[in-house]
């Protein structure tokens, strides 16, 4: 008798445990807080802040400008010194799902990654429980995250 058919978890790609290190660093600066704000990053996932992450604040509501979204990540990436192969996530809270605002966000990456003559390696939305990459269908969740060790701490606004 053969197996029934199932479908195949996507792979997880290159970058997977830096994003695993980042939803700890997500978990880790949140501390007791239920609400996060909305940050858009562009980088090398799991790096440190100075050499390959720029956070960039969400402009307040929803219906922010494409055109402002896309100056930012443009900017986020002139600031890399090494923007190829880098990607972008976002970090929140809610859900892991697409919504207006992820869907907004993923354009304004592709756009700014265009201007660059790049194409973003993946975008992440990422909450307290795991990471959804949008552009390639990956993610992990876990039922708990553990905090980052002391000696590790790291001191960025999330």
């Amino acid at each position: 008798m053969t197996e029934p058919c199932r479908p195949r978890p996507p792979e997880l790609p290159p970058w997977a445990p830096g994003m695993h290190e980042e939803v700890r660093r997500l978990v880790t600066a949140a501390g007791l807080r239920r609400l996060l704000p909305t940050r858009c990053w562009v980088g090398h996932p799991g790096g440190e802040e100075d050499e390959t992450c720029i956070p960039l604040a969400a402009p307040d509501g929803a219906a922010a400008p494409h055109g402002l979204r896309v100056d930012l990540v443009e900017r986020a990436l002139d600031g890399l010194e090494q923007p190829a192969g880098s990607l972008a996530w976002l970090a929140r809270s809610g859900p892991l799902l697409a919504g207006d605002d992820e869907l907004a966000w993923w354009s304004a990456a592709r756009a700014g990654f265009a201007r660059h003559g790049l194409v973003p390696a993946g975008f992440c939305v990422l909450n307290r429980v795991g990471w959804l990459d949008l552009a390639g269908g990956a993610g992990r969740t876990w039922t708990r995250v553990r905090r980052r060790p002391a000696s590790g701490t790291d001191t960025r606004d999330r």
